[in-house]
């Protein structure tokens, strides 16, 4: 589809449906299907490096893995084995494969945008 028709541009996709877009008002979109949120460009970069962060420093015991404050954060849930990620008042949830699938999209769109998330500390206060 060309870009200029369009009101979006496909940034990276994957083989289950995941898409990142980069819509015509420079927000990003990450659309998972039945399932859809934009964020603006800043917000998506703390984002991937918050999922960065946490496939780096994945302990098997609950509690926070990344944080970047109260509503920006990724938590273990034990009972289910899978990771759930707050960020602005969205959670959402994935199981420990999806989170790397997730994090390879994010890379790819960041390349496409040439955008660099922060980095964050390998280490979290699990009080």
């Amino acid at each position: 589809m060309n870009f200029r028709m369009a009101p979006y541009r496909v940034l990276a996709q994957n083989g289950r449906n995941w898409h990142i877009l980069l819509l015509s008002d420079g927000r990003l979109q990450l659309d998972f299907g039945p399932f859809a949120m934009a964020l603006h460009q800043d917000a998506f970069g703390l984002l991937h490096g918050l999922i960065e962060a946490a496939t780096q420093n994945c302990p098997a015991t609950a509690g926070c893995v990344a944080h970047a404050g109260a509503e920006r954060s990724i938590w273990i849930d034990p009972q289910h084995g899978a990771l759930l990620l707050a960020f602005d008042g969205v959670v959402l949830r994935f199981m420990p494969q999806e989170l790397l699938v997730f994090v390879q999209l994010c890379r790819e769109a960041s390349r496409q945008i040439a955008l660099v998330p922060p980095s964050f500390p390998l280490h979290c206060d699990r009080n």
